[in-house]
Formats: C-alpha cells, sequence, structure tokens
C-alpha cells in the first residue's frame, strides 16, 4: 500500500491541475464559461445549418434565413470542403510518394538492435523453453498447458539466460 501512497505522491509533484484541486474557484468559474460559450459556438452553426437545409420545411423551427441564401451558402461551403479535400488528398498523396522514394533510395537505414544478439538470444530462449516445456511443435500444437508450481519461471530467469547466452556467443 505504501508503494501506491508513494506513487500518487511523486505524481503530485508532476501533475499539477488546479482545477480538480480545492479552492481555486475563479479558475473553475472562469473555464466553465469558457466552455459554456464554446459550445454555443459550435452549437449555432448547427442550428443554422439545420434550420435552413433539412428543417426549412417545418413551420415550428425559427429559420435563420427565409430565403434560399441559408441554403446556397450550405451547398456552397460543402463543395468548398469537398474541392478542398479533394486538394489535400492529392497533396498528401504526392508527398507519400517522395517521403517514400526518399526512405528508400536516399535514407541510410540502420537497425536499431543487434541482430546477432537477437538471434542467439532467440535459439538460448528455443533451447530452454524446450528443455522446460517440450519441444517447439508440442508447445504449437497444444492448445491447454498447466504449469506446474516448480517449473513457474522466476523474475530474473529470462535475463540471466539472455546475459549467459550473450557471454558464451561472445
Amino acid at each position: 500500500m505504501r508503494e501506491q501512497e508513494d506513487r500518487h505522491e511523486s505524481e503530485k509533484r508532476f501533475v499539477k491541475d488546479h482545477f480538480f484541486e480545492k479552492g481555486y474557484w475563479r479558475n473553475k468559474f472562469y473555464i466553465g464559461i469558457l466552455t459554456i460559450i464554446g459550445w454555443i459556438a459550435v452549437g449555432i452553426p448547427v442550428y443554422w445549418t439545420l434550420s435552413s437545409t433539412l428543417l426549412k420545411n417545418n413551420s415550428q423551427v425559427y429559420h435563420v434565413w427565409k430565403d434560399r441564401t441559408g441554403e446556397a451558402v450550405y451547398y456552397h461551403t460543402g463543395f468548398q470542403f469537398l474541392v478542398s479535400l479533394g486538394i489535400l488528398s492529392i497533396g498528401l498523396f504526392f508527398l507519400v510518394l517522395r517521403n517514400n522514394h526518399r526512405i528508400k533510395y536516399h535514407e541510410r537505414v540502420e537497425k536499431l538492435y543487434d541482430d546477432e544478439g537477437l538471434g542467439i538470444r532467440k535459439t538460448a530462449l528455443n533451447t530452454f523453453y524446450s528443455e522446460r516445456f517440450g519441444s517447439e511443435e508440442t508447445r504449437h500444437e497444444i492448445r491447454y498447458y498447466s504449469v506446474p508450481e516448480e517449473k513457474n519461471l522466476a523474475d530474473a530467469t529470462i535475463r540471466e539466460l539472455y546475459k549467459e547466452a550473450e557471454q558464451h556467443g561472445d
């Protein structure tokens, strides 16, 4: 339990959010007002759009534009978004092609891991598993396997196995 408390104490040193702490009522009020204004700023254009297009024949809804102006603005804006989406898609497609060409022909690709060491570790691990739990084919064919308590691995078993394999591999 002490470890959990230490973790929370260390998080408090790095993460400070006055909104969720006691007090700071001005900050909470200010953020709340800004949130409400933000949602109103999202809701008004949606209402204008719906009232002038989909709900234009509904007499119970207040229409911002009584004439066809709202509908024209809606369809014109939609057309602009489609054209912009097309131009962006084409541009991004060519940028991806250019980037792939640069990576394939101009950038030097290096492996970030030791390939020989990885092979040595894989071989050592497979040998260890074969000794401990049976052959690889048997391990892959079995659907359910209960490990006896004496065959459970200690926390540092694999780490020690890797160290030993790398020492013998060098």
